[in-house]
């Protein structure tokens, strides 16, 4: 601030008093965070067997959801007693 708002005095060269504080809280943006594993597949040109890499232990389909997710929706479930269908809706309306 530059001067009074009253008389106009310049105010630059004056002491401060006080602070006056006011805070924001917001939570940051959910972004949702998609791991894609791949696995190749071989062909033996000698034998002609089909040969598949082994996926990590704990990705056992072709789409499912993270140790995150499934720990958010049980805790809406068990904690907040909220209905399966609305924490679908929500995790929809907030990842997309």
């Amino acid at each position: 601030m530059n001067c009074c708002e009253e008389c106009g005095h310049n105010l630059n060269n004056v002491e401060v008093k006080a602070y006056e504080k006011r805070q924001v809280f917001d939570i940051p943006p959910v972004n949702l965070i998609v791991t894609e594993h791949q696995s190749q597949i071989k062909i033996c040109p000698c034998c002609g067997r089909l040969n598949k890499a082994e996926f990590p232990e704990s990705v056992n389909s072709p789409v499912q959801y993270g140790p995150n997710i499934v720990a958010s929706a049980i805790y809406f479930k068990n904690h907040h007693f909220i209905p399966y269908k609305r924490i679908s809706e929500l995790f929809h309306d907030v990842m997309g």
